[in-house]
């Protein structure tokens, strides 16, 4: 592993991952790649063979980000021999076989991505650790939604939800629990839903996550919208724009303008026409800021359409 000391890299191989971490954050990728190669062979050339097979591992990585698959694949399956038998890099190991699962899902190759994904399980359960056997359920779900099978998908992302529970990774929970959310609107089991969503939302407040908690409010928003529960769907989209205007996520912010415009212009009774009127020309007035013509004529239209209703 790269070696640190109160935050620090001490090592020359671990200052040179860093670096290699540095210039991939930066944009600069023949860098970060030809630094991440140098660290491996520092690694290499101190018996530190884990410490090799992360830097293989994270060069991997950043391949398939760059989606050059046969690089990625080398370096992986090279990091992956490297630690297979070594005790102590058992967590290595295990993720290693994540990223090689994600690599195949990248190549549309969902049997193969299951068979990775199926001995990483066996590898992290084996030595308990549940974040990235949580990881290895959450890309388990995301081949299954790809493939179309959402009933594996819910059950796989329910399994990554538990084991990020008991590991007190709560970001990831969150994240997870949305993702659920989102299969069980679908499938319009809205009860369950929502209380998923609740929970989704109090884990990202507790985290001080304002985007994350934005995104839980608007999603009940949309929920109370279309079980017509409007009182409640108001409330939610309003705490929503509120939190992406603070934290200047102005695209999300538009969007749920709109949801809320669409709320208000649910009927006489129970919206609020003016109100809807200025929550769909804030919405307009945003994405014409963001140069978003597409998403700017769609509720431009949309906008006309409703005053062509109320007043015809």
């Amino acid at each position: 592993m790269p070696r640190t000391l109160k935050g620090k890299y001490v090592t020359e191989a671990s200052k040179t991952f860093q670096q290699a971490d540095d210039f991939w954050h930066a944009g600069n990728y023949d860098e970060a790649r030809t630094y991440y190669e140098k660290a491996a062979s520092l690694y290499h050339d101190t018996q530190d063979a884990e410490g090799e097979a992360f830097a293989l591992s994270r060069l991997g990585e950043l391949e398939i980000s760059l989606d050059d698959f046969e690089r990625a694949e080398k370096a992986l399956l090279s990091a992956l021999e490297l630690t297979k038998h070594l005790d102590v890099a058992q967590n290595t190991y295990g993720e290693i076989l994540i990223k090689l699962a994600k690599l195949e899902t990248s190549r549309g190759q969902s049997l193969k991505a299951l068979q990775y994904i199926q001995q990483a399980k066996s590898v992290l359960e084996k030595i308990g650790n549940r974040d990235l056997l949580g990881d290895a359920f959450d890309q388990e779900a995301y081949i299954y939604l790809l493939d179309g099978e959402e009933k594996k998908a819910l059950d796989a992302y329910k399994k990554a939800a538990k084991m990020f529970e008991e590991d007190g990774t709560t970001l990831k929970e969150a994240s997870t629990l949305r993702a659920i959310a989102r299969i069980q609107m679908k499938e319009r089991d809205y009860d369950e839903a929502h209380d998923v969503l609740e929970r989704c939302r109090d884990l990202y407040r507790e985290n001080g996550d304002l985007l994350g908690e934005a995104s839980a409010l608007s999603a009940i928003g949309c929920l109370r919208y279309i079980i017509r529960d409007i009182e409640n769907a108001r409330k939610a989209l309003m705490k929503s724009v509120y939190l992406y205007g603070k934290a200047a996520h102005h695209y999300a912010e538009a969007e749920s303008l709109l949801y809320l415009a669409r709320v208000e212009a649910f009927d006489k009774e129970r919206g609020d026409y003016e109100r809807a009127k200025a929550h769909y020309k804030r919405s307009i007035e945003l994405f014409d800021f963001l140069g978003n013509d597409t998403m700017k004529n769609s509720v431009l239209q949309e906008y006309n359409n409703f005053l062509n209703r109320i007043l015809g």
